[in-house]
């Protein structure tokens, strides 16, 4: 090993996030069937933020959000030895979190649709009145940042889905539309009609502030992988 190399070793020793980072899901995958669990940690911090924010906008709770998200990862990890497409580990996985998160809702009896009634009821609840300021601290992004996720939660389903994983994840048209299972023409109809919703002056928060709602890091993260790697280990 060369100077260079081993100086960038040490530099990353101890920090897995980095090592994350260099590793493709197929070269993890790879490890994992080949014994080494501890590379399942490393699919779970890359992809927690994603499945998170993505099982957010269909359960409008975090606790039960993590839940889900927990499950999904078992289900995928039991399920690991029979995907062929390693390299479409990304979208398989995140339709296993929106189909738990679906029979979540389907199992509690709550509604997944909505009529055109209750869409303008929506659309008069997300109106602002009042145009937020231009954050100049902390405190005044914070409440942008609430205001922009409780304008979120009151999407209707599927827009919300849409509009999380296109606006906040930067998925791809393509991709957002093999992780909802529906047309790619039908990611874009509601894209569009969510960021109407949402009003213009949200929109250009989003584009301008780079704002991160729903965010999963952290302590919560921590807990999660803690959780589904014992629960990987006792089976």
């Amino acid at each position: 090993m060369n100077t260079a190399m081993a100086n960038k070793a040490m530099a990353n020793k101890g920090n897995p996030e980095v090592t994350v980072e260099l590793e493709s899901d197929a070269s993890l995958i790879q490890q994992i069937r080949g014994g080494n669990l501890n590379a399942y940690e490393g699919i779970m911090r890359r992809h927690n933020q994603r499945l998170f924010r993505l099982v957010r906008s269909i359960i409008s709770n975090d606790a039960e959000a993590m839940d889900i998200v927990q499950e999904a990862y078992i289900i995928a990890f039991q399920h690991l030895q029979t995907l062929r497409d390693t390299d479409a580990f990304a979208s398989w996985l995140a339709r296993i979190a929106r189909n738990e998160a679906l029979m979540l809702l389907r199992k509690n009896h709550r509604s997944i649709t909505m009529d055109n009634q209750q869409l303008e009821s929506v659309i008069e609840r997300s109106a602002l009145s009042d145009r937020p300021k231009q954050p100049d601290c902390e405190l005044a992004n914070q409440q942008v940042k609430k205001l922009l996720e409780d304008s979120i939660d009151k999407l209707p389903d599927s827009f919300r889905s849409v509009f999380m994983l296109r606006a906040i994840e930067r998925c791809s048209v393509r991709e957002a539309a093999e992780i909802l299972e529906i047309q790619e023409a039908t990611v874009k109809t509601r894209y569009y009609r969510a960021k109407k919703l949402l009003q213009q002056q949200l929109n250009q928060y989003i584009k301008k502030s780079e704002l991160s709602v729903h965010e999963f890091a952290g302590a919560r993260c921590d807990a999660m992988i803690r959780n589904v790697m014992q629960k990987i280990r006792n089976a």
